[in-house]
């Protein structure tokens, strides 16, 4: 039984390490990639004809990949676990883990942000910021860079790792890269664009309704990684109360305003929203503290939450469907 529960806790402690010393895997070996290509196929191959129509097609766009790369992925470890046997098995299920939350990659991207503005090179930064965001960033002043990359720092840490490793605790690797699909829908073709307004509905929908939970539940983890980091928690609450509905998404305020009330700023992206009372951020060690309290709050949210979940719930969830997918063999 012992040796059990350490082949159970070692899975989620395997990836959480994977992914603070190695970061992400090459793009031809990345499982998101590959969930990435398949959606890019079926919206390439998707003609629009009508409204109704293209929601329906758009339905089953997201249903083809929402479908089978749980299978595949369960499968694939359930077929490992009969081989190999347990050892082999949590360490391909951690692999598979990693693969599907990001501390690290974040940190990555934001940090030569950061490094061109301590230098004073805004093209540098504009650079950046545009291979983290969709908005024009050809025009922006420093304060609104640093805002936009502490923004996506804050905003992916729902998006890339508190969702994620939830639907990791309460369902083990099925229920993770379902939600890891359901986010790389949105990402692809949840636009309101005329091209995917229609098509990319249901992948929109589903992608707020994934989110709903952690978009909340992430706000007590951060105000804790706060008043670890002496950042002022409790005006990070009030502006979380706020500023919740200040953008269309009926998730992002809650995380993003509760960074900026925590570290006396606020996020503006102009025309859209403005996140909190104090002034625009004009250092940038503020993207720096959007990362600390990120990755601070994400060790706590893993350790209170995530590995209890998913010794009690998650990894007995994934046995009945890797047993489920594998009773003919």
């Amino acid at each position: 039984m012992e040796f059990q529960i350490f082949i159970v806790l070692s899975i989620p402690i395997l990836a959480i390490l994977i992914d603070m010393f190695l970061g992400e895997p090459p793009n031809a070996l990345h499982p998101v990639v590959w969930i990435g290509k398949v959606v890019g196929f079926l919206d390439k191959h998707m003609k629009r004809t009508g409204q109704r129509a293209d929601r329906i097609k758009g339905t089953f766009l997201a249903l083809v990949p929402l479908i089978m790369f749980p299978v595949v992925f369960t499968l694939a470890l359930a077929i490992v676990h009969d081989i190999f046997g347990a050892i082999v098995w949590a360490i391909a299920s951690a692999v598979v883990v990693k693969t599907m939350f990001a501390i690290k990659a974040m940190e990555r991207h934001v940090r030569p942000i950061m490094i061109a503005i301590e230098n004073d090179d805004l093209e540098a930064a504009r650079k950046g910021a545009s291979m983290i965001v969709s908005r024009d960033v050809n025009q922006l002043d420093k304060a609104h860079i640093i805002s936009c990359a502490a923004e996506s720092a804050a905003e992916n840490t729902v998006d890339s790792i508190f969702s994620p490793l939830f639907f990791f605790g309460l369902g083990g690797v099925p229920l993770m890269v379902f939600y890891r699909v359901s986010n790389t829908l949105d990402a692809m073709v949840g636009y309101m664009t005329m091209e995917h307004v229609n098509i990319g509905r249901f992948s929109a929908k589903l992608d707020d309704v994934t989110n709903w939970i952690c978009a909340r539940l992430c706000v007590p983890f951060l105000l804790m990684a706060m008043m670890l980091l002496r950042l002022d928690w409790r005006q990070g609450w009030a502006m979380a109360k706020k500023y919740k509905g200040a953008t269309l998404s009926p998730n992002k305020g809650w995380s993003m305003s509760a960074f900026a009330g925590g570290m006396g700023i606020k996020f503006e992206k102009t025309g859209w929203y403005q996140l909190g009372d104090g002034p625009l951020p004009s250092e940038a060690k503020t993207i720096g503290q959007t990362v600390a309290i990120m990755k601070v709050s994400a060790l706590l949210f893993f350790a209170i939450l995530v590995v209890p979940m998913f010794i009690f719930i998650g990894v007995h969830v994934q046995v009945l469907f890797e047993d489920l997918l594998t009773w003919w063999l």
